[in-house]
């Protein structure tokens, strides 16, 4: 078949504001004509890319990583009638009934604050923080796995519970301002600075400025010209240059010093930056230094 689509359904798990949850992984193109929901549907993109039009209004382009909210009765499809290949986590729900909320950990002000959230956020393209990212990709492997096991006990707990918490991680995303994209690559490289010294996981820096992966990559890099991997190692031979021109201390002192797994390695970047070692770099610097110190005296000498 072109597409693999599962759903799961309110009833089938005890869960009566859902409509449902739906897990689509296509590897063509396929038809998704105008159409409607009775309460808000949520649209998590987890790879590929595709648009979505709506009655009256323009287009909204999805990309892998970003998700789209569909407001009530809103009539839509995919551009033309065709969804791009992709991979699809939806998720259908309506707040017509608090009674349909009670297997779930939302209050009254909680789904009051929920609603204002969506609304205001709707027939718009979201990117996903990475505690989403993985939520969703949670919640798409329990769809897939719930219809070969829809009587095992876990099941229905597993998707109630990763249902909630992925509509709570989606209101913080939604309710989090845009970040600028000097002030995000400003965030970033604070962190770099504040970690340069102690070894730096790129995953640790993308949960850190809440971006997928690649959105931090891109923005980072149109910013800086420099991946952020690029950039640490630049801040950290920056920081090991005032070390050698400062300090006696040894050059395995001083890679261990500015985040440096070992001093051959220290040396082998430090090189593709600087054009030298190290210890070339160091006797360079001294040399400058002493040259500095003669001029200065000979000045004042003629000065007196």
């Amino acid at each position: 078949m072109n597409e693999k689509s599962v759903y799961v359904f309110g009833n089938q798990i005890e869960l009566q504001m859902l409509i449902h949850v739906s897990r689509v992984r296509s590897h063509f193109a396929s038809r998704v004509t105008w159409h409607s929901h009775e309460g808000f549907e949520l649209l998590f993109l987890l790879d590929g890319a595709t648009t979505y039009e709506f009655a009256g209004s323009q287009a909204v382009n999805l990309r892998g990583g970003h998700f789209l909210v569909v407001p009530p009765s809103l009539v839509h499809r995919g551009l033309h009638d065709v969804r791009s290949p992709s991979t699809i986590c939806g998720l259908a729900f309506k707040f017509s009934r608090r009674s349909g909320w009670k297997n779930t950990t939302f209050t009254s002000a909680d789904l009051g604050r929920l609603r204002k959230a969506l609304t205001n956020a709707s027939q718009k393209a979201h990117p996903f923080n990475p505690a989403l990212r993985w939520l969703v990709r949670r919640l798409l492997d329990e769809t897939g796995n719930y219809p070969a096991n829809p009587r095992r006990a876990e099941a229905g707990i597993a998707l109630r519970a990763l249902i909630c918490a992925v509509l709570v991680e989606a209101m913080r995303q939604i309710l989090v301002p845009p970040a600028e994209p000097e002030l995000f690559v400003a965030a970033a490289i604070a962190y770099l600075r504040q970690h340069l010294c102690e070894p730096v996981k790129m995953d640790d820096l993308v949960r850190y400025v809440g971006f997928s992966r690649a959105r931090m990559f891109d923005i980072f890099k149109a910013q800086t010209g420099l991946t952020p991997n690029d950039y640490l190692q630049r801040l950290r031979v920056e920081r090991a240059q005032e070390q050698l021109k400062q300090t006696d201390r040894s050059v395995t002192e001083i890679a261990s010093a500015t985040g440096f797994s070992s001093g051959q390695y220290f040396s082998t970047v430090f090189a593709r930056y600087t054009g030298v070692s190290p210890t070339l770099f160091r006797k360079g610097a001294r040399r400058i230094a002493r040259s500095a110190v003669r001029h200065r005296v000979r000045r004042r000498t003629r000065a007196c």
